[in-house]
C-alpha cells in the first residue's frame, strides 16, 4: 500500500514503473510470508488447545481472526489493482471501464477516486477485527499499549502523508537526472550525489554554512546563558526585560530581516551613522573578516582562509539578535528548575558565585544546553530566510549562499529537482551525524559532571 501511494503521489515522467512494481511484488511476498507465519502460529496454538477443554467463545474468535486476515489480503489485492494492475494481469483502464459501466462518462473518475479509498478502509477494518478477536487473550498492559497506538494512529497517518511520504518521494526524485515534472527523467542512481561533491558552488555553500554555524551557535548560547543568569536574579522590571528579549524572536523573520537590511544600508543605514562610517557596504562586501583584520599588518589571506565575508557576518549579527530571546527563555526555565537548596548548601560551605556557577549551575544546566545546542545547530544548518531577504542572490561572489539557498536556486530557479533533492539529503545526513556526535559527547560529559558535583 505504501509503495502504491508512492507510485500515485507524484512521480510524473520518471519511467520507473517496472522498479516500483518489483518493489511492490517483493513487499507483497513479504506480507504473505508474515501472514503465513502468523497463521501457522495460530494453528499450532489451536492444535495445542484441542487436547484440553475448548474455551468459551473460541469459535467466534477464530472466525474473527479469519475475517481479519481475509480483509487484510483483500486490502493488499485492491491496493495492487488500483496502483499497479499489471501485476495482476489486468488492463490499466479497468477502473475507468468499471466506473463507466456504473455511472456513465464521469463515473470512471469517481470510481477511481472511490477505489483508492477502498484499500485503506479495508486495512483499518482488518485491524479492528483482529483487535477484537485477540482482545480477550491479551494482557492488560498490551491492551493499554494498543489503545495508545490507536489514539496516535490519526496523527501518525497525517505525518506519513505530509512528512514521511514526501521525504521518500524526494529521495526517489534525487535518483533521477533532469527531473522537473514536465518531461521524462533518466534514472541515474547516485550520480547526483557524486556531482554534488564535485560542485564548487555546493562546496562554497557548505563552507558558508559552516562559518554561519560557528559564528552564531556558540555566541547565541553564551549570550543566552549570560542574559538568563541576569534575568534569574531579583531585579525590578523583570517581566518587562523578559518581554524585551523575547520580542525579536516572535517578530516575523522576513520583517526583521527587512529592517536590518535598512540598518546595514550604506547610505541611509543607522549603523554607518552611529559608527561614523561613510558608505561602508555591509551586505555587498565579499571581503573576509580575517583578511580585513590582518591586512593592516601586512598579512594577506585569500580563499577560505580569509574567513566569512563581511556580508555573512552582518547576517550572523541579525540572526543572533533574532534568536537570542528563545535561548534566554529556555535557559531561564532550566535555571528556575534547579533547586535553591543546592546553592544554600554551597554558600554554607563557603562557595563563591563562580564556584556555584561552575559546580552547580553548569552541570545541572547541561540537559538544557544540549537541547538548545541541537535546536540552534539544526536551525543554523537550515538558514535561508534572512539570507534570501538581505542578500537575494547569495552575495556578490556567492559569499553568503547557504546550502538551503543553493538547493532552493537549483530547484525553483533552474527546475532541477533531482539535484536539489540530492542536496537536501546530503544536508540531512550532515545534520544527523552532527546531532548524533553531540548526543554522544554530551551524554558522557553531562553524566560525569553531574556525578562529580
Amino acid at each position: 500500500m505504501f509503495l502504491g501511494l508512492l507510485r500515485r503521489f507524484d512521480l510524473v515522467g520518471t519511467g520507473t514503473g517496472a522498479v516500483l512494481e518489483l518493489l511492490t511484488l517483493l513487499g507483497c511476498l513479504g506480507a504473505a510470508v508474515y501472514i503465513g507465519q502468523l497463521g501457522a502460529l495460530r494453528a499450532e496454538r489451536f492444535a495445542s488447545l484441542r487436547s484440553g477443554p475448548r474455551p468459551a467463545g473460541s469459535g467466534q474468535r477464530a472466525a474473527a481472526r479469519l475475517a481479519g486476515i481475509v480483509l487484510a489480503v483483500l486490502a493488499g489485492v485492491v491496493a495492487i489493482a488500483i496502483s499497479m494492475p499489471g501485476l495482476l494481469g489486468m488492463d490499466s483502464g479497468w477502473i475507468g471501464a468499471a466506473g463507466g459501466v456504473a455511472g456513465g462518462r464521469t463515473g470512471g473518475a469517481a470510481f477511481a477516486g472511490l477505489g483508492v479509498l477502498v484499500s485503506p478502509v479495508l486495512s483499518v477494518a482488518a485491524l479492528l477485527v483482529l483487535y477484537i478477536a485477540y482482545r480477550p487473550v491479551l494482557s492488560e498492559v498490551t491492551q493499554t499499549q494498543l489503545s495508545g497506538w490507536m489514539f496516535m494512529l490519526p496523527a501518525l497517518l497525517l505525518m506519513l502523508l505530509w512528512i514521511y511520504l514526501p521525504a521518500v518521494n524526494a529521495f526517489w526524485i534525487s535518483l533521477f537526472r533532469d527531473f522537473n515534472y514536465l518531461g521524462n527523467a533518466t534514472f541515474v542512481w547516485f550520480e547526483n550525489y557524486q556531482i554534488a561533491f564535485r560542485d564548487p558552488l555546493f562546496i562554497r555553500s557548505l563552507v558558508n554554512t559552516a562559518w554561519y554555524v560557528v559564528g552564531t551557535v556558540p555566541l547565541s548560547i553564551a549570550l543566552g546563558v549570560f542574559v538568563a543568569i541576569l534575568l534569574n536574579e531579583n531585579i525590578r522590571g523583570l517581566p518587562l526585560l523578559r518581554l524585551a528579549y523575547f520580542l525579536p524572536y516572535i517578530t516575523a523573520l522576513t520583517a526583521a530581516a527587512a529592517v536590518w537590511s535598512w540598518i546595514f544600508n550604506p547610505g541611509l543605514g543607522l549603523l554607518n551613522y552611529v559608527l561614523g562610517l561613510e558608505n561602508f557596504r555591509w551586505l555587498s562586501n565579499p571581503t573576509g573578516i580575517f583578511a580585513m583584520a590582518l591586512n593592516p599588518f601586512g598579512i594577506n589571506l585569500s580563499g577560505y582562509a580569509a574567513g566569512p565575508s563581511v556580508a555573512l557576518v552582518a547576517i550572523m549579527i541579525m540572526s543572533v539578535w533574532s534568536f537570542l530571546g528563545y535561548n534566554v527563555v529556555i535557559f531561564l526555565a532550566g535555571l528556575q528548575s534547579i533547586s535553591k537548596e543546592y546553592y544554600e548548601a554551597a554558600r554554607i560551605d563557603g562557595a563563591n558565585w563562580w564556584q556555584q556557577l561552575r559546580w552547580i549551575t553548569w552541570p545541572l544546566l547541561m540537559p538544557t544546553t544540549f537541547f538548545v545546542l541541537i535546536i540552534s545547530l539544526i536551525g543554523s544548518l537550515n538558514v535561508f530566510t534572512q539570507i534570501l531577504i538581505m542578500t537575494p542572490t547569495g552575495g556578490v561572489l556567492n559569499d553568503t549562499i547557504s546550502v538551503v539557498m543553493y538547493l532552493y536556486q537549483k530547484g525553483f530557479r533552474d527546475f532541477d529537482f533531482g539535484y536539489a533533492s540530492a542536496l537536501a539529503f546530503v544536508l540531512f545526513v550532515i545534520t544527523l551525524l552532527l546531532t548524533l556526535m553531540q548526543r554522544r559527547l554530551f551524554s558522557g560529559r553531562g553524566g560525569n559532571e553531574a556525578q562529580d558535583s
